[in-house]
């Protein structure tokens, strides 16, 4: 008898402000994400302004994925405001344009950086 592994993916959108004034619900959002999928998929590209909560839950979103066991990936275009708030807190990401490369050039590489 042959077994089927078949993995969830949830997409979770975050669209216009992601802030400290909402980062409870963005997190709850997530977690939900977390406790019903394999893989959990986050589309930044309507993100209209962010602030450094965004991060610390993309972050925190990496290293709950490793806790887990699941696949948690940035996908979409990477929209300008992101892009204009690692500028100004000194991390240039110009040559980066899509969430897949973030994921694979910059998010995998922090988040597994025990030491940091």
């Amino acid at each position: 008898m042959a077994t089927e592994t078949t993995q969830s993916v949830t997409k979770v959108i975050w669209k216009d402000t992601v802030s400290i004034e909402n980062a409870q619900k963005k997190k709850q959002e997530l977690l939900k994400a977390f406790n019903s999928s394999d893989t959990i998929h986050l589309d930044i590209s309507a993100i209209e302004d962010l602030d450094i909560s965004a991060v610390q839950l993309i972050l925190a979103s990496q290293k709950e994925a490793m806790i887990r066991n699941k696949k948690f990936k940035i996908i979409g275009e990477i929209p300008t405001a992101f892009i204009d708030f690692f500028r100004r807190i000194g991390i240039p990401m110009d040559n980066l344009t899509t969430g897949e490369q973030l994921s694979t050039e910059i998010l995998e590489t922090i988040a597994g950086d025990e030491d940091a």
